[in-house]
């Protein structure tokens, strides 16, 4: 889109004939509204305002990248943790329970389901 704004002054400013019933159109003030290098255009305003966008949200990436990274570490943390509390209490103790996990109990057992029906032969037709 900026490109193309850009674009649309360069050619308005390029044309000869170019004229309009708007004051706020005339060329003159596509000039120094739209042009670069005027201190009184909409473009200096907009490349700073860009500029000063990419800095804070360069900035917002680094926190956002600081925060995830304290999480992975306060996670790392937890599993060591629990493991510790696994090696002193079992993975079937209640503590083990307390820090989120399943007691290894509470698992279903494996082990035979059952019979199994045999497939009842198809096919039919009268």
């Amino acid at each position: 889109m900026q490109q193309d704004d850009k674009d649309a002054v360069t050619a308005i400013l390029a044309m000869t004939d170019y004229t309009n019933l708007k004051p706020e159109f005339e060329k003159a003030v596509v000039y120094q509204k739209a042009a670069d290098g005027t201190e009184t255009g909409i473009r200096p305003a907009l490349d700073a305002a860009e500029a000063d966008y990419v800095l804070k949200q360069n900035a917002l990436n680094d926190a956002r990248d600081r925060m995830v990274a304290l999480q992975w570490k306060q996670h790392e943390w937890v599993l060591g943790a629990r493991d510790q509390v696994a090696a002193k209490f079992g993975k079937s103790s209640d503590q083990y329970a307390a820090t989120g996990l399943k007691k290894k109990s509470e698992y279903k057992k494996g082990g035979p389901r059952g019979p199994r029906t045999a497939a009842k032969p198809g096919g039919g037709g009268t």
